[in-house]
């Protein structure tokens, strides 16, 4: 007979007394997986949707900046309310949904809280360069609210009586937040492809994410949200969202690159903002570019099915711009994708020939964290850059002789000194900023060797001599966003105001003002550049179209409107003249650049083969303009 010792036989007893426990719990099914991944519908139509969020009973909120206003949906996407107007908001670029709506107004540096149906009764949550200084993302969530500030470089953290700035030193571009329901913070920091986390009481404890294309990693994420232990990040471009555990574990990967014109039904193109239902069932993804949200649903499985003809298409070509820089033989154009400042030769004309590219992702010289402006002077091969992350100006020698056969020359461009505009130390030329600057755009100027530069975190333009001081500062207080500014001949320096609508036109030589165009004409102006006899071009991202002002005459011809074809545009962006005095136009949403006359006739296009195609067909080759909508003053 087999012995059984003591402490087997106590093991024995308590298995039995747990036996019918046990026997209960394997009797119950096993929670199937599941996951937000099955395409539902789309919203089309849409005006620069940049921020949304789900309500309590399942409504969907859009903040649409390109329009101003916020739209409510049902749950089968029908259009259900609209709040429209641009004395409450001015550019929408934070949306939060809770007994009341959240609402980040940029134009004004502030947050405003309105109620969901007597929304005119507004109360100002936040305002002023003392508060803020570029309002994106907002939370709010069980008395808490954050708000991410752009170009600040922190969040707002406001919670009892606790006003606080987090990650200060820490954040470079935060452009959304999320709060958990027990108020753990996460931040999602564009600049750095990471996603910060705070603790319930405003701590830093760590974070997750990096830069590159490999699932987990990020690429310019800018929207972030949360529910039930998961982070859903919308990873720009990458083309995705990227689904994590509250360590930053990645669970999966929604969506789909969008390799053709307007694909939809999950396939994305550059997702800007995320929400997930306080239930958990739906997720909807923003698509400024696109005019559009897409919404998902809850389906079984741990995460969405690959699909195997997706993964042999080949990848879609990288967006051009915004800006673009033109003189002599060469053209610069920025890939941001890349972080790459683009050297074309034009000699080979109807498609330029990439000569070299320079810059790539990075802080040290010769590296760029978000590119946004160039300079050409074709002379003395000298090319400017300014990376608004950075607050930096490069200066760069491209080293090749515009006289030369045409060749590729790789590595030909040497970088001379790099301005950190941090070091003036807020002093603009005996003027005191609120904030470090922010090169957005710059401009070099023949006359006298001087650089103006675009100011988007003060709000103004500075002249930069060359030797990298600061000599004036012009138009403080008169701009809400510049985007982009051109010099004419006669010395007066356009500068676009997005939110404001409009350009403004000031006299270098005493910052007053000359004229302002397109008042109730823009709607979100972008790109603007002079000609020879004083005309204004400006591009207008919202209207998909051109409009040429006569000096003497204001509005006299709007050129393109929304499409793929022979002078048609999708978001147009930054634009010169080229050697025969046509516009060469960065039509950032089309993956491509289109030439027009100065009176609106296609001339040619170049970029993306399967974008450029529809442009390009014989048949349709033919001007698209017409006559003004309206003057401008």
């Amino acid at each position: 007979m087999r012995r059984v010792t003591a402490s087997a036989t106590l093991l024995a007893l308590a298995i039995a007394a747990l036996a019918p426990g046990l026997r209960a719990q394997s009797a119950q099914e096993p929670e199937e997986p599941s996951h937000l991944g099955t395409w539902t519908h789309t919203i089309e139509g849409l005006e620069g949707p940049v921020a949304l969020d789900f309500g309590p009973e399942g409504e969907l909120w859009v903040a649409e900046a390109h329009a101003d206003r916020l739209r409510r949906f049902d749950l089968s996407g029908e259009q259900a309310r609209i709040l429209e107007d641009s004395s409450v908001w001015g550019g929408p670029s934070g949306l939060a949904v809770g007994t009341r709506l959240y609402v980040s107004d940029p134009a004004r540096r502030r947050v405003v809280a309105v109620g969901r149906e007597t929304w005119q009764e507004v109360d100002v949550v936040l305002a002023g360069t003392e508060e803020l200084c570029d309002p994106r993302g907002i939370a709010a969530v069980g008395g808490r609210l954050a708000v991410a500030d752009g170009l600040g470089g922190v969040v707002r953290w406001l919670w009892r009586d606790r006003r606080e700035r987090l990650g200060e030193g820490l954040l470079a571009c935060p452009t959304g937040v999320a709060l958990t329901s027990d108020g753990w913070l996460f931040v999602v920091d564009r600049d750095r492809a990471r996603v910060e986390r705070f603790t319930p009481e405003g701590e830093h404890a760590g974070g997750f994410g990096d830069f590159g294309a490999f699932p987990g990693l990020f690429a310019a994420p800018q929207g972030i949200a949360t529910w039930g232990g998961r982070v859903f990040v919308a990873d720009t471009e990458n083309h995705r969202v990227s689904v994590h555990d509250t360590e930053g574990r990645l669970l999966y990967t929604l969506g789909t690159h969008a390799i053709r014109p307007r694909e939809g039904e999950g396939r994305l193109h550059y997702p800007a903002a995320v929400a997930v239902s306080s239930n958990g069932q739906r997720l909807a993804v923003a698509e400024p570019l696109d005019g559009r949200v897409q919404v998902f649903t809850r389906a079984p499985g741990a995460e969405p099915p690959k699909d195997p003809l997706r993964a042999l298409a080949p990848q879609a070509s990288p967006h051009y711009g915004p800006p673009i820089a033109l003189d002599g033989p060469w053209m610069l154009l920025v890939e941001p994708e890349t972080h790459a400042v683009l050297v074309h030769d034009l000699r080979t004309l109807p498609a330029p020939s990439e000569l070299t590219a320079f810059g790539r992702r990075g802080t040290n010289m010769g590296r760029y964290l978000r590119p946004t402006g160039v300079a050409l002077e074709a002379a003395s091969r000298r090319a400017w850059v300014v990376d608004p992350t950075r607050a930096t100006l490069d200066e760069v020698r491209i080293r090749i002789d515009p006289e030369a056969p045409l060749n590729q020359h790789l590595g030909a461009a040497a970088w001379v000194r790099r301005i950190d505009l941090r070091a003036w130390k807020r002093d603009l030329a005996g003027v005191q900023a609120f904030f470090d600057p922010a090169p957005s755009e710059v401009e070099w100027d023949a006359r006298t060797g001087s650089l103006w530069v675009l100011d988007q975190r003060n709000r103004a333009v500075l002249e930069v001599s060359p030797e990298g001081a600061c000599l004036r500062t012009l138009g403080a207080g008169l701009l809400l966003r510049p985007t982009d500014l051109a010099l004419g001949s006669d010395g007066v320096l356009w500068v676009v105001d997005e939110l404001a609508g409009r350009v403004v036109g000031l006299r270098t030589e005493d910052g007053s003002v000359h004229r302002t165009l397109g008042e109730g004409a823009l709607q979100r102006p972008a790109g603007v550049c002079v000609d020879g006899a004083g005309r204004v071009f400006v591009t207008d991202a919202a209207r998909h179209r051109i409009l040429r002002f006569d000096p003497s005459e204001g509005l006299d011809l709007q050129i393109g409107r929304e499409g793929l074809g022979p002078a048609e545009f999708r978001g147009p962006r930054g634009l010169t003249l080229d050697g025969e005095g046509n516009l060469m136009v960065v039509d950032h949403g089309n993956h491509r650049c289109v030439v027009v006359t100065p009176d609106g006739a296609f001339v040619r296009a170049f970029g993306s083969k399967l974008y450029v195609r529809p442009a390009m067909r014989p048949e349709s080759n033919a001007p698209e303009s017409s006559s003004p909508e309206g003057e401008g003053r």
